[in-house]
């Protein structure tokens, strides 16, 4: 996965920052061992669970009007993480796994980022942020 400026950025520092960073842990996997993906899966799922939780912090703080949705999205996207990485012990949940990570995952990213994200940041961006 890469990061697009072309489609990702949002020009909202705080975000894009944490974006880039949600792209650097997801490209930092080494191996195709099961565990590599489990490991780097969960080093995601921490990072994602703080990022949405400051942009939660932010939309209430500035009274997002969409607040309800996006976090509605922020529990789904978290709970399939959570629940991709605790079904990885048997063969048929490893494919799984695998498969949310080359697929799902960075599918969820670009779509999250152009919808939802985008939205936010240009709602904050009128709040002089």
């Amino acid at each position: 996965m890469e990061f697009d400026n072309t489609k990702h950025l949002l020009n909202f520092d705080e975000m894009d920052s944490k974006h880039r960073e949600f792209v650097d842990i997801y490209n930092s996997k080494k191996g195709e061992d099961i565990q590599d993906y489990k490991n780097v899966m969960i080093q995601i799922l921490q990072h994602t669970k703080i990022h949405f939780c400051h942009e939660e912090d932010l939309m209430l703080t500035h009274k997002y009007p969409r607040l309800r949705e996006h976090s509605d999205e922020h529990k789904k996207v978290l709970y399939e993480m959570e629940y991709f990485i605790k079904g990885s012990n048997t063969r048929i949940g490893k494919n799984i796994l695998k498969s949310y990570y080359t697929q799902g995952l960075p599918s969820w990213f670009d779509t999250h980022l152009l919808s939802m994200d985008s939205d936010l940041s240009s709602f904050l961006s009128t709040k002089n942020l």
